[in-house]
């Protein structure tokens, strides 16, 4: 037990010590980091460990510390649950090391959390332990370089220019804060539609609110990767009963890239590095989703591995993933309804079951689905009432396939046929060969629906980004949803026939240093051929810009074709060829050749060959420095800056407006598109101040999305009600007396935040209102009572 333990916290000390090196260095005030991990640490992660251990039986195991982030982030959510039922926020360092220190002073639970380990209890060796505490430090790396240096935690003389989905994610956190069913803060009065569950989550980490910009955008995203990297581990080892298992788990979420053999739009998909910063919503549905999978394996498999698995929580798993993100749940539902059917089909084949065990099936599969499709159901009704502008609608990913490839729609069958074989080839090939290894679950363990589970939830997620559409291509999160889980088992598989050919731990006397070393550099040779593919790829087929420059010059659709796919055709060919050579060689060394060994090979190559991407995000050599943006200054063909000034003038409202007041502001419009036209997604000051705004950036706002007119886009979509929106503006140009009170009466408007990078403002606002400040062209005036 004491190994467990020192394992589990010296791991937790590096993951801690390396985000903190990385949020300082980018940042982050020492002060405000010390804070932070405290509250990771006991209010999240101290409190989930001892929750797991109450509610599943065994021993101290070395995946009760990836469980522990999971069930702290439940009791996060469930505290800020009652802060609002009882109308006061709870603090999360309070309320976390009280519940951990009730556990264990109640005798009952204190001896479910302190069971020790009996004898012959599987350890996990020390080298273990290293391995995964390097995958944890490159994990943190990557983040540091992709997206903690591109991220300031304010806007500084450098940094100004911010990408407009962290201010959304920081807007609906200050409305989580607020309010017990979040509306849409930019727009007063309008409903959400959105989930909203992160945004829960942060309001009730980040405390008051004055750290929101810091927290949502890099903390809290940061430390919900490095949990889904352990409950990785716990999962893989659960799947494989071994810790290779877990390695290959962790390596599979943590440092698997898509083959990459050109630099041209769409292609393969990589879901955390892609999405861990930009859309933190996503990432905690990959966290919820994957415990959720965790825990329906042990329900439907009860083996002894599955006892590590806090299977009490499962409802509260679902829910969370619901709450998370509205794609994470179908595409589970769509994993577990396979496997049901498989295990159906499989139990009638062999009539091997009696008719007491089939029942159990089925009963046990049936509750799964229930709880799942139930949790659908509630979360429609109550979080998602709107589509949000998702609609069914087969015909259009084949049309939008079309205009990547030739630059414009077609008629001709032939050449949208064609155009979908590009796009199979270049994007979702590269994106599904690291989820190849389920098949080697399904080869070893066919009857396992842990294997089952992970490729129908692949298939249902990729299923559904080509059925469904969605103004902003939001209908790519449900492979999102789905890839880091099918990642985590296929490395978990792969892991396990890896263990198995070179021996470790089989008890044998076959393993001999001799084959570890031999089996192990035909591993590392099929790796280092798929990097060196394309690498030499890269430099005979070279690639820049968005689409091949030489298209304009082609006319034939086959030649066309064959531009688009050169470089990835050629690095697959190469892959498939020295992976067969590989396993025919072996085929006549070996005296046995597992299960499987291809597909594992081939991932083996593709994860060789996605290291390219590796290696670029790791920049070892280099210093990534603080956050600076490619231009500071206000761009007006672009964006106006949120600039210092800005920042200041939200930082003074957190701490004197009431949570009540609505906010006029002429920061609607987040510069220009490419077309010359307006964006409509100007979320800065509910973001800088916690605040809803009478009219705001309204580009997200549900209303807009669901009726949004075919052919217009989105960011460029007119306000629904021009006469308020004018109203509101007319506030800051052309002030009067009268508006000003009416404002105030019927709005509740309090405050007024106008910047002069978004428009002219009147020097009448200085005269009619009383004026808090007005630093770089911004100005925040507190309204008088009454017009006065």
């Amino acid at each position: 037990m004491r190994s467990r333990i020192v394992g589990q916290a010296c791991l937790l000390g590096v993951a801690g010590g390396a985000l903190a090196v990385a949020w300082v260095s980018t940042g982050s005030s020492p002060g405000l980091v010390a804070w932070w991990l405290a509250v990771v640490l006991f209010g999240v992660l101290l409190p989930g460990w001892v929750l797991t251990r109450c509610l599943r039986s065994g021993p101290i195991s070395a995946t009760d510390l990836g469980w522990a982030g999971p069930g702290g982030l439940v009791l996060a959510l469930a505290t800020w649950l009652v802060g609002h039922l009882v109308g006061h926020p709870l603090p999360t360092l309070v309320v976390g090391p009280l519940v951990a220190g009730v556990l264990l002073a109640v005798p009952a639970t204190r001896r479910r959390v302190l069971v020790r380990s009996a004898a012959g209890d599987e350890r996990t060796p020390w080298p273990a332990w290293a391995a995964l505490a390097l995958i944890v430090l490159a994990l943190v790396r990557w983040m540091w370089v992709l997206g903690l240096s591109k991220t300031a935690p304010r806007p500084t003389a450098r940094f100004q220019l911010y990408y407009q989905d962290l201010l959304y994610q920081a807007a609906l956190t200050g409305e989580a804060r607020r309010s017990l069913v979040p509306g849409y803060p930019m727009v007063n009065g309008e409903p959400l539609g959105y989930h909203w569950f992160f945004h829960a989550v942060a309001a009730q980490l980040s405390g008051t609110g004055l750290d929101d910009l810091d927290v949502v955008t890099r903390l809290l995203p940061s430390v919900l990767v490095v949990m889904l990297v352990l409950l990785a581990a716990a999962v893989g080892r659960q799947v494989t009963g071994h810790w290779s298992g877990g390695l290959g788990a962790a390596a599979g979420v943590a440092l698997v890239r898509p083959v990459a053999s050109d630099v041209w739009t769409e292609g393969g998909l990589s879901p955390v590095p892609g999405y861990w910063e930009v859309s933190p919503t996503a990432l905690l549905g990959w966290v919820f989703g994957l415990a959720l999978v965790g825990c329906l394996i042990a329900v439907l498999r009860r083996s002894a591995d599955d006892s590590r698995a806090p299977v009490a929580l499962l409802p509260f798993f679902a829910v969370g993933a619901a709450g998370a993100k509205s794609a994470q749940l179908p595409v589970i539902l769509g994993g577990v309804a396979l496997a049901g059917l498989v295990a159906l089909l499989l139990e009638l084949r062999h009539r091997r079951a009696a008719p007491g065990a089939l029942k159990g099936l089925v009963l046990r599969y049936a509750v799964c689905l229930g709880v799942l499709v139930a949790v659908m159901v509630l979360a429609v009704l109550v979080i998602y009432p709107g589509s949000y502008g998702l609609r069914l609608d087969p015909s259009a990913w084949p049309a939008a396939q079309s205009s990547l490839v030739y630059g414009h729609q077609v008629t001709d069958p032939g050449a949208e046929t064609t155009a979908v074989l590009v796009s199979l080839l270049r994007r979702w090939v590269p994106t599904l060969l690291p989820a190849l290894g389920l098949l080697v679950l399904l080869r070893r363990r066919p009857g396992d629906p842990a294997g089952w589970i992970g490729t129908g939830t692949v298939l249902a997620g990729v299923l559904a980004a080509m059925a469904f559409t969605h103004p902003s291509a939001s209908q790519y999160y449900f492979t999102m949803a789905a890839l880091p889980i099918g990642y985590a088992l296929s490395g978990a598989g792969v892991a396990e026939l890896v263990r198995t050919e070179l021996g470790l731990g089989d008890g044998s006397d076959k393993t001999t240093f001799a084959r570890v070393r031999s089996r192990g550099l035909v591993l590392l040779g099929v790796a280092a051929a798929g990097l060196l593919t394309v690498a030499v790829v890269r430099r005979l087929l070279p690639s820049s810009g968005r689409r091949p420059t030489d298209l304009a010059g082609l006319t034939g659709t086959a030649e066309i074709a064959g531009t688009w796919l050169a470089p990835t055709l050629t690095t697959l060919g190469v892959l498939v060829l020295v992976v067969t050579l590989v396993w025919l060689v072996a085929r006549r060394s070996l005296d046995v050749l597992h299960r499987g060994t291809w597909a594992a090979l081939l991932v083996v190559a593709a994860v060789g060959a996605g290291g390219f991407g590796v290696l670029q995000s790791l920049a070892p050599l280099s210093d990534p420095g603080a956050p600076r943006s490619a231009s500071p200054a206000t761009d007006r063909a672009k964006r106006p800056a949120i600039s210092p000034a800005l920042f200041q003038a939200g930082q003074y409202l957190r701490s004197h407006a009431s949570p009540s007041d609505i906010v006029a502001t002429n920061r609607v419009w987040s510069g220009l598109s490419p077309a010359g036209r307006r964006d409509n997604r100007d979320f800065s000051v509910s973001a800088l101040s916690g605040l809803r705004t009478d009219v705001g950036g309204y580009g997200y706002a549900p209303r807009l999305l669901e009726t949004l007119q075919p052919g217009v886009p989105y960011t460029v979509a007119p306000f629904w009600d021009q006469p308020r929106l004018d109203a509101e503006l007319a506030l800051v140009r052309a002030p009067t007396a009268a508006r000003l009170e009416a404002a105030y009466r019927t709005k509740g408007v309090r405050w007024i935040v106008a910047d002069e990078r978004s428009g002219p403002v009147s020097p009448d606002l200085g005269r009619l209102t009383d004026v808090v400040s007005r630093v770089d062209g911004v100005w925040l005036a507190r309204l008088r009572p009454g017009g006065a």
